[in-house]
């Protein structure tokens, strides 16, 4: 059984809310006042990128660990070195590369 509770909006926010039912399809603005209590009152609280807070630390601590053949440069002398040691092909061997394929 519902309950019918009435509610005064300022007449800019009662604009908006009409918009963003026709921009985001809902059959009517009760329909996103009830998703947006659901929102506050029911679901998780979720981090600017989307996730449960759970979920991004388990990203972040995921992302910070070395994978199999990773090379780990901690210095900024040890970043420079590999730069300046990098072998990068020359534009006619890419190019036989390129037309082999």
């Amino acid at each position: 059984m519902n309950a019918t509770i009435n509610i005064s909006l300022p007449k800019s926010m009662y604009q908006d809310a009409k918009l963003a039912v026709k921009k985001q399809r809902y059959a009517s603005i009760s329909e996103l006042i009830r998703d947006a209590l659901r929102n506050i009152l029911y679901q998780p609280k979720l981090t600017t990128n989307g996730f449960t807070p759970e979920f991004e630390d388990m990203v972040l601590k995921a992302s910070n660990e070395p994978i199999k053949n990773d090379i780990i440069l901690k210095t900024d002398k040890e970043i420079d070195d590999f730069f300046l040691n990098l072998k990068i092909p020359s534009k006619t061997k890419a190019r036989n590369v390129k037309n082999s394929i």
